[in-house]
């Protein structure tokens, strides 16, 4: 039975704690009513809160909706950092978990073609743009043969970019923080209609170096000389 969603952040914040002991982490999810709010109340008064939005791209949600809340809830002064999908290191972490995951199947990453699903949005060009930055990243790496990018909500569709590898070595990754609607559904479905056989593996938000990606993004915050 899948976890939900809101445990699973709060057990991720409890690992990323682990790696970063001068920092109190908690975790919140927007769609689980109070759960912002709740955590937000632990600080104590006056003390600057940071809030890493584990998001694929900066966009309405990360800039409006969660300050919206957050403000709501605390006076302490907040900090808002880029989102999880935007680190510098992303690119590398998504090239590191394919290869293993293509070695793990015997197969060569230099024959394989990596199809990347992210989600895209009509409304806002900001998901689309931090898909390809990563793509553009992962394709100058020179790890596949081959690296392309599909989108749930605008072209190119999840379907042409699987189009063609049925037989050939493959892997799909998806670009989503966590196992929605999009990763259990869309996703599938999409490859389904490319009649896509090859890997598909869980979206890199899972991948068990993510706690050490936002405790080092932690740490690097908190090195940066004050603005």
């Amino acid at each position: 039975m899948p976890v939900p969603l809101d445990l699973w952040i709060k057990v991720l914040a409890l690992k990323v704690a682990a790696l970063t002991p001068n920092f109190e982490v908690g975790g919140a999810t927007l769609g689980m009513p109070k759960s912002l709010e709740k955590e937000l109340a632990k600080a104590r008064p006056g003390e600057p809160i940071l809030l890493y939005p584990f998001f694929m791209s900066d966009g309405w949600f990360t800039k409006v909706e969660m300050m919206r809340r957050a403000k709501a809830a605390t006076t302490n002064p907040l900090i808002s950092m880029p989102a999880f999908g935007l680190d510098e290191r992303m690119a590398d972490l998504c090239v590191r978990s394919v290869t293993h995951e293509i070695a793990s199947r015997g197969e060569a990453a230099s024959r394989s073609v990596l199809v990347l699903a992210a989600h895209g949005s009509m409304k806002n060009p900001a998901s689309a743009n931090a898909a390809r930055a990563i793509q553009s990243n992962i394709i100058a790496a020179g790890a596949f043969r081959d690296v392309r990018l599909g989108l749930v909500e605008e072209p190119p569709t999840i379907a042409e970019a699987a189009a063609g590898l049925t037989g050939q070595p493959s892997v799909c990754l998806p670009l989503f923080a966590t196992r929605g609607g999009h990763v259990t559904g869309d996703i599938p479905d999409q490859l389904a209609e490319a009649q896509f056989d090859g890997h598909v593996m869980d979206p890199i938000g899972e991948c068990a170096e993510v706690d050490a990606i936002i405790s080092r993004a932690l740490a690097r915050h908190a090195l940066a000389p004050a603005s």
